[in-house]
């Protein structure tokens, strides 16, 4: 026997705290016999100093009293399986445990009790076993915040998010899907289920191609999913959509969901087809582009850059070949690698990297956009592509957990630009490139609203952000008139945007902060005054 009246023999302590696992190790009366080094380790005690103890009197004393539910919780386990004599599994349960600087760290545990009983069935020993789940339930908590903030931006920008399990065959739809197009996510039905599906809804002319453009996506292992094409609507009507989503893939790099979001173009569609830009307004701009862009054939080799991309790299102006010396040599495989991948598939094509400037012989992170331009039979023409420098947004997007950067992703691909307020100052957490464009070259992160918008017209950004923060009550402006430089060095023009103030709320439905969304519908406002022009006889 290892043991007599509960008392462990030398030989069984030895081996017990070696074991490579938590455990823990209680007589009937639910005192402490022994404990594994790694449990003693985990917990910041020593052994010695809680054998003998009952199993209450070895939690530390905690100011914030975050283990009374946990000690109710315990006892409860404990009792059942004396009265029971078989195991129990706690609910997971927040511990904290003691840092050897002081203070605590907080910790979530899922914990067994079993009973060991002797040849007559009597009980003689409790043996718990806690396994450390804070990871997954930090996470847990993130993707549930990310969640709420994913739908309160989809509903700013009225889009319609959705959620492909791929796995189970199963479709979720957000909100607005009745709003949006008439649908109830009944009626959208699930995949593969006749013609009430989405496919079904989708352009006979167009379906085809989205179909083959997701597949090609998913077997290429890509993170990233995007295709236009027309949408059936309740009523008939076809409207012109932006479908954006990304892939999720197992440990065997197959993807086991897709979530996304489809956006209505149609408006912007019919802007399009009454002012159609020409090539020559095409390379306007991007020969003033307030950042550096380029062009390459239908083959993906390069054919353009502008001024900016020179002066900043130091290569000889008109020189397209060699661009990739510019580039840290830690990234310029995996560029290329990409860019090649882009322009043989024809999908967009999005990297961060290092770039040199040649003033000061530093890197900066820069985020390189580029995106197929297709001819009449959808043939790709040609590429246009911008940098941008991200280097400050990225120092602080590396303080943001890994889940949270795939909603930035999805940020940076709605067409919409968006500005993060935090707090009661408003003070600026996220700013999209175009908040810089719209507002000229300011100050943003971590810069209170008071600072970065003095103005008072045409809109008291702070006189609105502070009755939206205390009423916790959107407010839109619609075709407010700005007058903005869209590129450096070039005249102001105006400009019209539509404009939301959106707050944000935490779980607890207390305002954390505010969004502010601007979509520019310029093109629009400037159709409706040409239609209301010629609408006017001589």
């Amino acid at each position: 026997m290892p043991s007599t009246d509960n008392q462990l023999s030398p030989d069984f302590a030895l081996v017990f705290r070696a074991l490579p696992g938590l455990y823990l190790l209680m007589s009937p009366e639910l005192k402490v016999l022994d404990a594994t080094r790694l449990y003693a380790d985990t917990s910041h005690f020593k052994i010695e100093e809680i054998v003998g103890k009952h199993i209450l009197d070895t939690f530390p004393e905690n100011p914030e009293k975050t283990d009374e539910d946990s000690k109710q919780n315990v006892m409860a386990s404990l009792n059942f399986v004396l009265a029971n004599k078989k195991p129990h599994v706690m609910p997971v349960v927040r511990y904290d445990v003691p840092l050897e600087e002081g203070g605590f760290e907080r910790r979530y545990w899922r914990t067994a009790h079993t009973p060991i009983l002797d040849k007559a069935g009597t009980l003689v020993y409790i043996l718990q076993e806690p396994r450390d789940v804070t990871a997954l339930v930090l996470q847990e908590q993130l993707n549930e915040q990310n969640r709420e903030r994913l739908s309160l931006l989809t509903n700013t920008l009225h889009a319609v998010t959705w959620d492909y399990d791929i796995e189970n065959n199963r479709m979720s739809w957000g909100v607005n899907l009745k709003e949006a197009f008439g649908y109830s996510p009944e009626e959208m039905g699930q995949p593969n289920t006749g013609n009430t599906g989405w496919l079904s809804r989708v352009h006979p002319d167009d379906a085809a191609a989205a179909l083959e453009s997701l597949r090609q996506a998913a077997e290429a292992g890509h993170k990233y999913w995007s295709c236009e094409y027309r949408f059936r609507k309740a009523d008939g009507t076809y409207a012109h959509v932006l479908d954006q989503g990304y892939f999720i893939y197992n440990d065997n790099k197959q993807p086991v969901r897709h979530v996304g979001a489809m956006i209505d173009l149609t408006e912007s569609k019919q802007s399009e087809e009454t002012l159609k830009e020409t090539n020559e307004r095409f390379w306007h701009l991007l020969e003033q582009q307030p950042y550096m862009s380029y062009m390459a054939d239908a083959k993906g080799r390069l054919i353009y850059f502008n001024d900016n991309w020179y002066e900043y790299t130091g290569l000889p102006k008109g020189q397209v070949d060699g661009w990739s010396t510019a580039i840290h040599p830690e990234d310029s495989a995996q560029v290329l690698t990409a860019w090649n991948e882009a322009a043989s598939f024809g999908h967009l094509f999005e990297q961060e990297y290092r770039i040199r400037n040649h003033t000061d012989g530093q890197y900066r992170w820069f985020l390189d956009r580029c995106v197929p331009m297709y001819d009449e039979q959808g043939k790709v023409k040609f590429w246009i592509g911008t940098v941008t420098d991200v280097d400050e947004l990225r120092q602080a997007i590396t303080q943001i957990q890994l889940k949270e950067q795939q909603i930035t992703n999805i940020l940076n691909l709605l067409p919409a630009h968006l500005c993060l307020l935090m707090g009661p100052e408003h003070t600026c957490r996220y700013a999209t490139h175009g908040i810089y464009q719209m507002f000229g070259n300011r100050h943003y992160l971590s810069k209170p609203a008071r600072e970065i918008w003095t103005e008072t017209e045409p809109v008291n950004y702070l006189e609105v952000l502070d009755k939206v923060y205390q009423q916790q009550e959107s407010t839109s402006y619609q075709e407010i008139k700005l007058t903005i430089a869209r590129n450096f060095g070039s005249d102001c023009e105006d400009a019209y945007f539509n404009l939301q103030f959106q707050p944000l709320l935490d779980a607890n439905l207390r305002i954390e902060g505010i969004v502010m969304s601007a979509v520019e519908v310029t093109e629009l406002v400037l159709c409706k005054q040409k239609a209301q022009k010629s609408s006017i006889p001589d």
